[in-house]
């Protein structure tokens, strides 16, 4: 058995799709939607579960033979995570591609850190979560394609303490929404150890791509900007010097931050949970670049980005399991100086408000001005833009295998995209837990700035 980084190896395997022949060939081709993520950092999705049994033999006779059994029936359903993104020869317009026998990677190991230390909220070194995120299988070349595989999986057990279910997904698959959805599905059918509950509620992917209408052209223009860059897995190792951390906004603290708002400027937009979540920590953020001594003019800009689910939205509107990406993203922009002053919070509120009135809410619909959206993007300074990965609305705390609720949930790739985690509180749906992974000077001072926020 090997052994990297104080973990061990038990079992690599390869799993496609049961019961075998049954899903056949398929393909999907990217859409507008898709073609923009492409060159995207892989995401890795980390979840904890408590498994304080003394005796190792359940989880290697019982556990692990249940989850391949039941991965390999969700990927029935969910077959392109099994395929691989294929660029025909000289790099022409990629497509996901399933070939009867296509198989994703699934690791068995066994971890010596201390599950308590690793699933707290407290400052952890992000190479910490090095060993417990799945690699995916190398980009390869076959009869002059490139083959790029899409999903790996990592089962990682912690000796009398826990086990950790990790997932690298190749961003441009499918968004947030259908990742989640995929997890869900895995869980629910190793833990009732049957398809019924997922097929009864209607959570089947839908894959009909013909109902993503593309009248401008869109998919077109944006392969003609993105297709100048020579994809190359873009596999980019975590961080060996950041530090990951979570912080705690409770239903109170929400409320208050509305209240304020709303009392300091009655005609504010779009005043909602989401909206004054991110604005309080986009400007400690900001606050805390500044406290560190960061060397930038008062007027420089800054931008806050998140992705709206657009699938009712559109015309014809796509159903909730529609499996791809289906996002708008929205920016909100201001100046430095807005938001390092006392009252930051309110001008990022406003902007995130005014972000989403303008491209959620327009009269002309989502897609107007669309063309734009990858000038836009590469317009703004990578250094000087927050992100948002994840949603309370996934629910990512209700994903039960049969081992329990989650102790704890890790988007750790958002040390590579510079992005926020956000998603409810395993323990109070009311409350939210926003993940950061910064320089350790950059997180202290942002711990002391938004514990230190909640006074006024």
């Amino acid at each position: 058995m090997a052994s990297f980084e104080m973990v061990t190896i038990l079992e690599h395997c390869r799993l496609s799709p049961a019961p075998a022949g049954t899903v056949g060939d398929q393909s999907l081709p990217l859409t507008f939607f898709d073609i923009p993520w492409l060159h995207f950092p892989l995401i890795h999705h980390l979840f904890f579960y408590e498994f304080p049994y003394p005796n190792n033999s359940i989880f290697l006779d019982t556990i692990f033979p249940r989850l391949k059994h039941s991965l390999t029936l969700a990927l029935d359903h969910f077959y392109p995570f099994a395929g691989n993104l294929i660029f025909p020869p000289n790099f022409g317009k990629p497509e996901i591609r399933y070939a009867n026998g296509d198989a994703i990677s699934l690791v068995f190991a066994e971890s010596n850190k201390d599950f308590n230390h690793i699933t707290g909220n407290h400052q952890r070194k992000v190479a910490e979560f090095r060993s417990l995120v799945p690699e995916l299988p190398p980009v390869s070349v076959s009869s002059g394609s490139v083959v790029a595989p899409l999903l790996a999986i990592q089962v990682t057990l912690f000796p009398k303490s826990g086990i950790c279910i990790g997932f690298t997904f190749r961003r441009v698959t499918a968004d947030g929404n259908a990742c989640t959805r995929f997890i869900k599905s895995w869980a629910s059918i190793n833990k009732l150890g049957k398809e019924t509950a997922m097929v009864k509620s209607g959570s089947l992917p839908f894959y009909d791509r013909t109902m993503v209408k593309d009248p401008n052209g869109l998919a077109s223009i944006f392969w003609n900007h993105v297709g100048k860059t020579k994809f190359g897995g873009f596999e980019r190792q975590l961080s060996t010097s950041n530090v990951i951390a979570t912080f705690i906004m409770g239903q109170a603290h929400v409320q208050k931050l509305k209240k304020w708002a709303l009392s300091q400027s009655p005609t504010i937009s779009h005043v909602s949970t989401f909206t004054v979540i991110c604005a309080y920590v986009w400007t400690c953020m900001v606050k805390a670049q500044a406290r560190n001594g960061e060397k930038v003019t008062e007027d420089e800009l800054e931008h806050f980005v998140f992705g709206a689910d657009c699938r009712a939205l559109l015309d014809p509107p796509l159903p909730e399991t529609y499996f791809g990406n289906c996002l708008v993203s929205c920016f909100a922009t201001a100046k430095t100086k807005e938001l390092v002053g006392d009252n930051g919070f309110l001008p990022a509120a406003k902007k995130i408000g005014e972000a989403i009135q303008e491209r959620v809410r327009k009269k002309e619909g989502v897609l107007k001005d669309a063309e734009k959206w990858i000038s836009e993007y590469e317009s703004r300074k990578d250094d000087r833009i927050v992100g948002v990965a994840g949603s309370p609305r996934f629910a990512v705390y209700d994903i039960d295998f049969g081992l329990g609720k989650p102790k704890k949930s890790e988007v750790v790739s958002i040390d590579l995209t510079g992005s926020i985690s956000l998603n409810e509180c395993n323990n109070n749906k009311e409350s939210f837990e926003i993940g950061l992974s910064l320089p350790k000077i950059q997180m202290d001072a942002f711990a002391g700035i938004f514990d230190s926020g909640f006074l006024f």
